[in-house]
């Protein structure tokens, strides 16, 4: 492969130009002259995490106990609730579940715990809007000489030179940023320099009916890999404590009925792009339609038998990867 020419980096402003704007001076409280000691990340342990390997999902606080309570009189509140009649021990509340509306699932916070993930996954994770985070801060604490990096696994396969490469700029990151938090720069300044792979905790705060769109939307294994299993996780980790909610814990395609290329059932496995073989997997392959909205295709991507570009319920047409 040739290699381009290496241009020299050009600053914005000249490099032996070093006067201070005001607004931008460096005053924050979180440097090494003034950490005591506890403003430090417990991840400084020189790990490289490959893939989705290290990453650590906990359920912190799950269902109200009055969750059904709350969801039946929910159901019955558009008729009226006799406040003096004892509450009802019925399976109604598995209805706010099922369909209509269902605000009173807003009520019911589930909070997960996530340790090990990179800078890249939190960056996504927190795009939710009707979600909180508390995520450790890389202004406020200082990550370490070597801080914990998530490296992908096409890159921890890329060949040797490339890999080689990946783990100099890393070294030099992280002695960049060592060396500027000792000359007592900003952590919030020095952080700039160190890589999206950091891995870092966040907890993340949904309400059920929150979660469970996220759930549709970010399982999806078109989205990208570590964000699936960070979300992948919880969902298996809600769906075991409360076995009720597994039925709604779906990616989006997994909701749907039917194919939509019902028509093509005849044609030959190769021609539909199955990966499959036998009766069980042709029957499986027209049980649900794709739902991904993205430009990328679909075939041999996602290991769904039903992901077929004919039989996706929305295409781009102006735009397409792949």
């Amino acid at each position: 492969m040739d290699v381009p020419e290496r241009r020299p980096y050009n600053g914005s402003r000249d490099w032996d130009d070093q006067h201070e704007t005001p607004l931008l001076r460096d005053v924050a409280f979180n440097r090494h002259s003034m950490n005591d000691g506890h403003h430090v990340s417990p991840y400084d342990n020189a790990m490289i995490q490959v893939g989705d390997e290290g990453i650590t999902v906990r359920l912190v606080q799950g269902l109200n106990p009055e969750f059904e309570k709350v969801l039946s009189k929910a159901t019955r509140a558009t008729i009226g609730i006799s406040l003096e009649t004892p509450d009802n021990d019925n399976r109604d509340w598995e209805e706010m579940l099922q369909g209509g509306l269902q605000t009173a699932l807003e009520t019911q916070v589930v909070v997960f715990e996530v340790s090990g993930v990179s800078r890249a996954c939190t960056h996504q994770l927190v795009r939710s809007r009707r979600a909180a985070f508390h995520q450790q801060s890389m202004r406020a604490s200082f990550y370490g000489r070597q801080p914990e990096t998530r490296i992908p696994e096409s890159m921890f396969n890329a060949p040797e030179e490339v890999r080689a490469l990946w783990m100099e700029a890393l070294r030099l990151a992280h002695e960049a940023y060592a060396a500027a938090c000792e000359a007592d720069v900003s952590y919030q300044d020095a952080r700039y320099i160190l890589p999206e792979g950091t891995t870092n905790y966040i907890m993340l705060e949904y309400p059920l009916r929150e979660f469970l769109a996220v759930y549709a939307y970010r399982a999806c294994a078109m989205f990208q890999w570590e964000i699936v299993s960070v979300i992948r996780a919880a969902g298996d980790i809600l769906s075991a404590r409360y076995p009720f909610l597994e039925p709604y814990i779906k990616i989006s395609c997994e909701k749907t009925k039917g194919a939509l290329d019902m028509d093509r059932q005849n044609e030959t496995d190769e021609s539909l792009g199955l990966r499959g073989v036998g009766e069980r997997d042709r029957l499986e392959a027209f049980q649900h339609h794709c739902t991904f909205q993205g430009w990328e295709k679909v075939e041999h991507q996602c290991p769904f038998p039903w992901a077929r570009e004919s039989n996706r319920s929305f295409k781009s047409k102006l735009h397409t990867i792949g």
